[in-house]
């Protein structure tokens, strides 16, 4: 028996109270008075029968009524484990929430947060029933509900860390859940984790309320030192025809002290092509530039790795590059002697993210199948081409094409007919000509637009010294989306959607007649802003992160079935007659095969990497999270080497109550001991 408050039994010194009682001289409270004797002097009258104790059942009853009443103020408890809490409390309904996210893999980390999950494990009372959740950035149940202590062990031997992401959110709801529904008294949570920081946001909407109790089991480390690599960049340059890649890597240092020395590696198709040297400050990061190398291969694999430490998943960067495709630009003009695509056709050549290739042709010659070749059309300065019906041209445009209309001299687009009218964001109206003072500025950009985005910032792009001497008047539809307007509130740029594509129309020129745009610096990133966003552009990804799902319909052609290889070497066969999503749960690179493909064909790849917020090891205090789901304070302790399932002292005192009982009997026999002593004082009065 324990007790939590043993200073009480300082109370005890009171039972010194009825043996004093019991010993102390009394004189009788009968005096017999003799008169012959009231002149003699008095002597008090001492009997050593009094000094002794004649009623030993009498002072134990007082003593054990002491004792029993300054033991119930110490508030008595028997220390309950499993099976005793059991039998006092009822059988427990507990979650098992084991972290199995890829920080997990740091050290020993593991090996200790099972040794913690069998612990619970072999504290399951016969009535017991426990459920297993492994969890990451989800969770998922493994065992439901069970007393059976072999399948859950054997169910935890089974697990491993994995490449995922930590969410605590997910598995604390789906402990809710469970516990919800569990018919018990008695329900506990048992949260085995590093308590990694970044796995706790605290708007996570989970309230235990007062039913259930959180028991944090942390394993974190105290002194934690992590390399990793985040992310990695890619610059492309042209040589001789070839594409070049310049690869520059960041390297991130987790720990308390600084990291020098450290071999970065860069690896092309398992060959390593080059090892430099860095030196990163304490929880600082750095970056290392490879010399370039020559891309002339789709999905090409490539890996970056950086040090030794006991997190080996993060120091490895995985990334897959394909040589940079063109976006076709078909630019149709009036033709002649005209120039009016000049500055136009300049402006696209340059770059290469992408890089544009640029077909200029007048009206008169534009066919469908240049059209079907192209992503984007640029009508500049021109009516619409004589060679592509109206139906053809708003078929491009549904099914994805982008459509410029650069409105000049040379424009004629028509109210009617009605295919024209529904293509162009509004109708077009007379020309205003702004020649006399210094011309029209822009006064109005909407930044929040995709093609204008790159401009929000300071020093960005300057439009202000732009001066527009003439424009056609636009009256749009209300759904239509106005991207610029001139000082004088006309329209000079706006949008419409038609179908999945994109139409825009610029109220003047792209040459230098109707304004002085094209000699600006702004002019050649906003014609590329244009056209990339007219055209859907979107670079290809290097790699993507765990937990993101992929469609791998568009991955290979035609309707095989389509076999994926893990990076652990799994094989996955997905059927050509199924949608061809897939969840990306494993670091590395995923390559994907059509069955009907033969041997000889590259495979598509994907290279997929952990979360960098894995790779700050900085811990939440588990008090913290308890708190927040449960608002109460967390249990003391929660190490690993203690059963999670003991319950606590104040909570086990609570629940048996013995200080009642204990009061309850003092109170009886000082009741009785009173009865007694009355009884007793009465035969002694008629001796």
């Amino acid at each position: 028996m324990s007790f939590l408050s043993p200073l009480f039994f300082l109370g005890l010194a009171a039972i010194v109270i009825p043996v004093l009682v019991h010993l102390i001289q009394r004189e009788r409270k009968r005096v017999v008075e003799f008169p012959s004797l009231m002149f003699v002097q008095r002597i008090p009258y001492q009997s050593v029968r009094r000094r002794r104790i004649r009623h030993w059942f009498l002072l134990l009853l007082r003593a054990a009524a002491v004792a029993l009443i300054v033991a119930a103020f110490a508030r008595p408890f028997f220390p309950q484990g499993s099976v005793a809490a059991a039998a006092a409390g009822g059988a427990r309904e507990v979650v098992i929430l084991l972290d199995q996210s890829a920080s997990m893999g740091y050290g020993d980390h593991w090996d200790r947060a099972r040794d913690a999950a069998r612990d619970v494990v072999r504290s399951l009372g016969p009535n017991d029933r426990a459920t297993l959740v492994l969890f990451g950035r989800n969770a998922e149940e493994h065992m439901r509900a069970t007393a059976d202590r072999g399948r859950l062990e054997a169910a935890i031997d089974a697990a491993g860390v994995t490449s995922a992401g930590t969410r605590y959110g997910p598995a604390l709801k789906l402990a809710e859940s469970t516990l919800s529904q569990s018919t018990l008294q008695r329900r506990e949570v048992v949260l085995i984790s590093d308590f990694q920081k970044s796995g706790w946001t605290g708007a996570e909407d989970v309230d235990f309320g007062e039913n259930a109790r959180l028991i944090p089991v942390s394993i974190a480390s105290d002194d934690t030192s992590n390399l990793s690599v985040p992310s990695v960049t890619f610059a492309r340059s042209t040589f001789s025809g070839q594409e070049r890649i310049t690869l520059t890597a960041g390297i991130a240092n987790k720990s308390a002290s600084a990291a020098s020395g450290v071999a970065v590696t860069l690896e092309i198709e398992g060959i390593q092509l080059e090892t430099l040297p860095v030196s990163i400050a304490a929880n600082a990061a750095a970056s290392v530039s490879f010399a370039p190398f020559t891309l002339a291969e789709p999905a090409v694999r490539g890996t970056v790795r950086a040090g030794s430490d006991p997190l080996a998943l993060d120091n490895a960067f995985h990334f897959v590059l394909t040589p940079s495709r063109p976006v076709p630009v078909l630019v149709v003009d009036s033709g002649g002697t005209s120039q009016s695509s000049f500055y136009l056709s300049k402006a696209l050549a340059i770059g290469n993210a992408p890089a544009f290739q640029v077909e200029v042709v007048p009206t008169s010659r534009a066919t469908p199948a240049m059209l079907d070749k192209s992503a984007v059309l640029i009508l500049n300065d021109s009516m619409a081409p004589l060679g592509i019906s109206r139906d053809v041209l708003k078929r491009f445009v549904e099914r994805g094409g982008g459509l410029l209309v650069a409105v000049g001299d040379r424009t004629s687009w028509p109210a009617t007919p009605a295919t024209e009218a529904d293509l162009l964001p509004g109708r077009l109206g007379p020309v205003v000509d702004r020649t006399s003072g210094r011309g029209a500025a822009l006064g109005f950009l909407d930044h929040g637009h995709p093609v204008l985005e790159v401009f929000k910032a300071p020093r960005s792009g300057d439009f202000t010294a732009v001066r527009v001497f003439r424009y056609r008047a636009l009256q749009t539809d209300p759904n239509d989306r106005i991207l610029v307007r001139f000082d004088d509130g006309a329209v000079a740029a706006a949008e419409r959607r038609v179908g999945t594509g994109r139409v825009i129309a610029w109220t003047t020129t792209l040459d230098n007649s109707w304004n002085d745009l094209a000699t600006k610096p702004v002019f050649l990133p906003l014609v590329h802003q244009l056209v990339r966003y007219l055209a859907r552009y979107e670079p290809p990804a290097a790699w993507l992160t765990v937990g993101q799902v992929v469609d791998l319909s568009g991955t290979l052609k035609g309707r095989a079935d389509r076999v994926v290889v893990t990076p652990s070497s799994e094989r996955l066969t997905i059927p050509a007659s199924e949608p061809g999503l897939l969840e990306l749960a494993e670091a590395g690179v995923y390559e994907i095969r059509s069955t009907t493909g033969g041997a000889s064909g590259r495979a598509d790849r994907i290279a997929v990497n952990i979360d960098p917020a894995e790779s700050d090891l900085a811990a939440i205090d588990p008090g913290e999270l308890v708190a927040a789901v449960t608002g109460r304070a967390a249990p003391t302790g929660g190490g690993p080497a203690e059963a999670p399932s003991e319950i606590l002292p104040q909570d086990a005192e609570r629940q048996q109550g013995l200080w009642w009982y204990l009061l309850l009997a003092g109170m009886l026999i000082l009741a009785a001991e009173l009865v007694i002593s009355n009884q007793l004082s009465r035969k002694e009065r008629f001796l």
